[in-house]
C-alpha cells in the first residue's frame, strides 16, 4: 500500500468520525417543545398539539435524559382530562432530570401533573422538589395534596425564566428522602416550553424598574429572576386574551365576570412572603372608546392608590396586543401563613366606559426570592375539617429538618393531653358505675328529684327532724300526697364514700329476707 492510498484512507476515516460525532451533538430547537413523559413516539392531543415521547432510544436530538427513572401508566384513566399527556409519566424513587438545548429568550415552562396511582408505585406517596437550573420551582411538593385542595384530577404549574445563548435548560426532579417519611417518588406527565413573544416581555429590561405599590422603592425584574404564573384572568366580555396572538402562549385564560357597577374589585389569593408583578391588560375596544374622550381612572392595589389620573390614550397599541401596565406588590409574612388576597380595584370616572369595558385581563406573577426559590408549602384546604388537612400540615412540618425537634415536642404534648383527658373520662365513668345501685334496687326503689324531697320534708324542716345516722341527719317526709310516711337521710356534703356505703346498706336490705 503506497503513501497516497494511506492518506486517502486516513481522510475517509476522519470524515466518517466527524459525521458520527456530529450525530451525537444535541441540536438546538428554535420552536416550542411539548414532551409527553413516559410515552413512545408522537402523540396528538385533542386540541391538535403534537407531543413527543421521551422513551429511549427515540429521544429528540434537543433532549437528554439524566439519572435513574422509569416510565409508568396511570392505573385509573381520567375522564375529565385529556389522555395526552396525562396517561403516562416518567417516575422514579431517585433523582432524574431533563436537559433541553433551546434558542435563547424568555420561556414559559408548563409542568403537567396527574397524581393518579401508577403501576409499580401504588401505595407510595409523591413528595419531591423541582429545580430549573439555579431556581427552585417547587419544594417538598405533593401533587396529590395540591389536586385534592384544587378539586382537580390533573393540573399544570407554569413558570417563566430567561434562557441565555448556548445555555441548557435542566429540569431536575428529586424525591424528598428521609427515614421518617419512608419511600417517596417524583414524577412528571408532560412538559411544555413556549417562547414568549417580544411584545409580552415579563422582564422589564429597563433601568428604572417597577415601583412597589405604597412605597418609593423599585424592583428590577431582570434575567436573574424566575417567575411563577399565579393568575391569568380574562374579564368578560373581552375574549381578546384567549385568541389571536395569544394562542400557543396562553391557550386558556380563566374567565371572570366583572361587576355591573363602574367600580370593580378582584380578590386574587397569593402566597405570602413573596413579591408579585401585577399586570393589567387594557382592551383595544376600550382604548378606541377612550380615544374619543378623556377617560381618567384610578387603580388601587390592596386599597392603596397605585396610579391615578391616567390618560391611556397617549400610547398607541402595537401589533393588536392590548397595552398593559405593571405594578409591584409586596406580600410580607412567613410562608407558613398560607395565602392572602391581592385586592385589585379599577375606578372609572367617565360615563362612557367603565372598568369592564376598559380592562381586558389581569396577570399576577410570583417573583423568586433572593435565594432563587419560588417554592411555598403545600396548600391547606379551605376548611380544617377536611380529612387531609392533618396530613398536609405534617408534610409541611416534615419538609424542614431543622424543625423536627419542635414537631416531636408538639406531638408528645398532644399525646400527653389526649391521655390526660381519657383518664379523666375513665375516672368519671368508673365513679358513676361504682355509685350506681343494682338492677334489683332500681326496680324496687323510687327516685325523687331534689325539689320533691324538699317538698316532702318542708325543706328539711327542724320540726321533721327525727334523728342522726352515721352519714347525716334523718328527717320524716310525706309522699304520695301525704299518704305515705318515709325517712329521708340528708348526707353530708362531699361525702362520696358515705353515698357509696349508704347505697350498699340499701342493697343489703333489698337482698335480705325481710323482702321475701
Amino acid at each position: 500500500m503506497n503513501q497516497h492510498t494511506v492518506s486517502i484512507a486516513w481522510l475517509l476515516l476522519c470524515f466518517l468520525n466527524t459525521c458520527i460525532s456530529a450525530t451525537d451533538i444535541p441540536t438546538c430547537i428554535t420552536g416550542d417543545v411539548s414532551i409527553n413523559s413516559g410515552s413512545v413516539g408522537t402523540s396528538s392531543a385533542p386540541n391538535g398539539r403534537e407531543w413527543v415521547g421521551d422513551v429511549k432510544p427515540k429521544l429528540p436530538s434537543f433532549l437528554q435524559l439524566k439519572g435513574s427513572s422509569t416510565t409508568s401508566t396511570a392505573i385509573h384513566k381520567l375522564i375529565s382530562a385529556d389522555p395526552v399527556p396525562h396517561d403516562t409519566a416518567r417516575i422514579s424513587l431517585s433523582q432524574f432530570s431533563y436537559a433541553f438545548l433551546l434558542n435563547p429568550g424568555q420561556k414559559i415552562i408548563r409542568l403537567h401533573f396527574n397524581p393518579s396511582p401508577y403501576r409499580g408505585f401504588r401505595g407510595l406517596r409523591d413528595l419531591f422538589t423541582v429545580e430549573a437550573g439555579p431556581f427552585t420551582l417547587l419544594s417538598n411538593f405533593s401533587a396529590s395534596l395540591t389536586a385534592d385542595v384544587l378539586g382537580l384530577k390533573s393540573f399544570a404549574k407554569e413558570f417563566c425564566l430567561n434562557i441565555r445563548e448556548n445555555e441548557q435548560l435542566i429540569l431536575t426532579f428529586s424525591p424528598v428522602t428521609s427515614p421518617s417519611r419512608g419511600s417517596t417518588y417524583a414524577f412528571i406527565n408532560g412538559i411544555e416550553i413556549i417562547s414568549v413573544p417580544a411584545g409580552l416581555s415579563y422582564f422589564d429590561g429597563r433601568d428604572t424598574g417597577i415601583q412597589v405599590v405604597g412605597q418609593k422603592s423599585v424592583v428590577h425584574v431582570d434575567h436573574n429572576t424566575a417567575l411563577e404564573i399565579v393568575h391569568r384572568l380574562s374579564i368578560k366580555p373581552n375574549p381578546v386574551l384567549s385568541a389571536g396572538d395569544f394562542d400557543g402562549v396562553f391557550p386558556t385564560w380563566a374567565m371572570i365576570k366583572a361587576n355591573k357597577s363602574r367600580n370593580d374589585t378582584w380578590n386574587l389569593p397569593v402566597d405570602v412572603g413573596f413579591r408579585y408583578l401585577t399586570r393589567l391588560h387594557f382592551s383595544e375596544v376600550g382604548l378606541k372608546i377612550a380615544g374619543n374622550s378623556d377617560v381618567v381612572f384610578k387603580v388601587l392595589i390592596n386599597e392603596i392608590i397605585a396610579q391615578t389620573n391616567i390618560d391611556i390614550t397617549k400610547e398607541s397599541v402595537e401589533n393588536s396586543i392590548p397595552r398593559y401596565m405593571d405594578y409591584m406588590v409586596m406580600m410580607r409574612g412567613h410562608k407558613r401563613e398560607g395565602k392572602r388576597d391581592i385586592l385589585i380595584s379599577l375606578l372609572s370616572y367617565d360615563e362612557l366606559i367603565d372598568g369592564r369595558g376598559l380592562l381586558a385581563g389581569i396577570e399576577v406573577f410570583k417573583l423568586s426570592n433572593p435565594d432563587n426559590s419560588l417554592a411555598s408549602p403545600n396548600p391547606l384546604p379551605p376548611q380544617l375539617d377536611s380529612p387531609s388537612w392533618i396530613i398536609q400540615i405534617l408534610l409541611s412540618v416534615l419538609g424542614r429538618t431543622n424543625e423536627m425537634t419542635t414537631f416531636a415536642v408538639t406531638m408528645l404534648a398532644l399525646v400527653n393531653i389526649i391521655v390526660h383527658k381519657l383518664r379523666e373520662i375513665w375516672e368519671a365513668c368508673s365513679s358513676e358505675e361504682k355509685n350506681k345501685p343494682s338492677a334489683r334496687a332500681e326496680r324496687l326503689c323510687l327516685r325523687f328529684s331534689l325539689a320533691e324531697i324538699r317538698l316532702a320534708t318542708r325543706n328539711f324542716s327542724d320540726a321533721l327532724f327525727i334523728g342522726r345516722g352515721g352519714f347525716g341527719k334523718v328527717y320524716k317526709g310525706l309522699i304520695d300526697k301525704g299518704q305515705t310516711t318515709v325517712a329521708v337521710k340528708r348526707l353530708k356534703s362531699n361525702s362520696r364514700q358515705g353515698a357509696h356505703e349508704f347505697l350498699t346498706e340499701i342493697e343489703n336490705f333489698l337482698n335480705s329476707d325481710m323482702l321475701m
